[in-house]
């Protein structure tokens, strides 16, 4: 048990870890005298550390436990007295109390005065571990507190009276799609109503309905904060907002659509926090996330993302950026649009309006002298023929592609107009993804494995678990994302199978004959390791053809 803990140099602590360099430091704190900021909020900004990085090396320099939020399971009781204003003042969120101690989750605990405030609030003493300011803020979004429950609040008192402030309407579903954790917002005008629905780790969940009176009103707001036209409603439009919530900004791609009973509204929430997203956080293992890592480190080549809109292909080549020494190599991007700035590195966003699009930017580019060049969306034949021509002069190219495959990324590139011997001389890799939720770590239990869990795994089974739902997931029984992926890299093999005539089906054999793991089988993986359930890996992971079982039950 620790009650106080001394202060540390943040430098320091790092480079005794291994997690910074002499240089990097000296870069940062001439910013820090340039900026005034904290210095772990400036090697932040940089890139030079990621959040649990500085937490680690604090951690272990204070001489106190390091603790992630999602491996807690804060005592219910004690969770229904706890109060978000004085969690997000003291930094501190109270675990459990044990024998008269008191566990807690405190992102400065070198702080006296605010251990102090917590030692006075509780009256015991304390057990301080170290937690990151995104994981304390993720924990206050799970209260039962202000926060929730407050969109039905704004309705009730809005109920029948039409000149009710549509603002505070607004700002509440903002606010309770914050506190649900919800990617996307969706507005669906019906006929009697207005449906709210959030996406919630993947999946649609119905939260709300809003009375139709009210409709016009709520999309009219949300065209003025995204500065669209409010007379326009016979068109689609899009745009993008940012309001206040607690503090903390909060962006959103906003989509408009007009429909049969008035204008569909979707509201895509742009997490900020996945421009510093670790490639080891992702749920990538073994030797896909060592593959991951040296390829940033290569001068030229071209590296594919593929997977379905909404799998993370952004967020894992944004992962691979933060791998890159973007100190001594010039980083750019085109995109569209922008969802994460990445510091020191030059970011652009297309614009179909004015005609500047990913080929037009991407030539444009080529003119700056870039080292690495990272392309949102491989869309055309003339995108995707200077980006495979950019790889083989000299420049590493990161980008995305709609397949749903990572071989099939080959069979893309040769249908877009690229010749097969280009694939053969630039192509380095494809990796193929696919999210799944993981099970809730407040209500997971281990599940005797059923007649299929031992078909599939026979005596090789692993825990298999099962979220019962609580009020941590909602009732779903699932919390938070992880990756589930398959990495084909083109090998000399590759090379004579181009050479013969591109054959796809014969490519996909000779990418099994290499030990290639699928996602469907990566998604077993983690079904045997208790990080999901069988259903939700069928759900995400099967081909995208009928199986012969499926076919017999229809």
């Amino acid at each position: 048990m620790v009650e106080v803990v001394k202060r540390v140099r943040l430098g320091e602590a790092l480079i005794a870890a291994g997690l910074l360099t002499e240089k990097k430091l000296e870069v940062a704190l001439a910013e820090q005298r340039q900026a005034h900021r904290p210095l772990g909020e400036v090697l932040l900004s940089l890139g030079f550390a990621r959040p649990e990085e500085v937490a680690t090396a604090l951690a272990a320099s204070m001489g106190i436990p390091f603790v992630r939020g999602r491996d807690l399971n804060p005592d219910a009781l004690l969770v229904s007295v706890l109060d978000p204003d004085f969690i997000r003042t003291t930094g501190a969120y109270p675990i459990r109390m044990e024998g008269g101690v008191l566990k807690v989750a405190m992102v400065d605990p070198s702080d006296p005065q605010k251990v102090e405030q917590v030692r006075a609030r509780f009256r015991s003493s304390l057990d301080l571990h170290l937690i990151t300011d995104g994981d304390l803020e993720v924990l206050i979004r799970r209260l039962d507190g202000e926060e929730k429950g407050s969109l039905d609040e704004e309705l009730r008192t809005a109920s029948g009276q039409l000149d009710y402030p549509v603002e505070q309407v607004v700002q509440a579903l903002f606010q309770d799609a914050n506190a649900a954790g919800a990617t996307d917002i969706h507005i669906e005008p019906e006929e009697d109503l207005t449906r709210l629905r959030y996406r919630l780790d993947g999946v649609l969940q119905p939260v709300h309905t809003l009375p139709q009176e009210y409709t016009a009103s709520v999309i009219s707001r949300i065209k003025i904060l995204s500065n669209l036209d409010i007379s326009e409603r016979r068109r689609p439009q899009d745009g993008r907002l940012r309001v206040n919530v607690h503090g903390k900004e909060m962006n959103m791609r906003v989509s408009l659509m007009p429909c049969a009973n008035g204008e569909n509204c979707v509201l895509r929430v742009l997490d900020s926090s996945a421009g510093g997203v670790q490639l080891g956080s992702l749920g990538l293992h073994g030797k896909t996330l060592s593959v991951l890592k040296a390829i940033p480190r290569r001068s030229h080549g071209l590296f594919l993302v593929t997977g379905p809109t909404g799998s993370g292909k952004s967020t894992t080549l944004y992962a691979m950026l933060a791998e890159v020494d973007a100190i001594h190599r010039k980083v750019v991007t085109i995109e569209d649009p922008i969802e994460y700035t990445m510091p020191l590195v030059r970011q652009t966003q297309v614009d179909s309006a004015v005609g500047f699009t990913f080929h037009e930017g991407l030539r444009s580019i080529l003119r700056q002298d870039p080292d690495v060049i990272l392309v949102g969306e491989i869309r055309d034949k003339e995108t995707a023929d200077m980006a495979v021509k950019a790889s083989m002069t000299g420049h590493l190219v990161f980008a995305t592609l709609h397949t749903n495959t990572a071989v099939g990324a080959v069979a893309r590139l040769i249908d877009l107009g690229i010749p097969p011997y280009l694939i053969e001389d630039s192509l380095v890799g494809v990796l193929g993804q696919r999210l799944v939720r993981r099970i809730c770590d407040g209500c997971g239990e281990d599940q005797d494995p059923d007649e299929q869990h031992l078909k599939l795994f026979g005596e090789n089974h692993g825990r298999p678990r099962k979220g019962t739902g609580c009020n941590l997931c909602n009732a779903t029984g699932y919390s938070g994302r992880t990756v589930i992926s398959e990495l084909f890299l083109p090998d000399d093999e590759f090379a004579g199978c181009l050479g013969e005539g591109f054959d796809p089906k014969a490519l996909q054999e000779l990418a099994c004959k290499s030990a290639m793991q699928t996602v469907f089988e990566d998604g077993l993986e983690k079904v045997r390791m208790g990080v999901t359930t069988l259903d939700e890996v069928e759900r995400v992971g099967r081909g995208h053809r009928l199986t012969p079982g499926e076919l017999e039950d229809i």
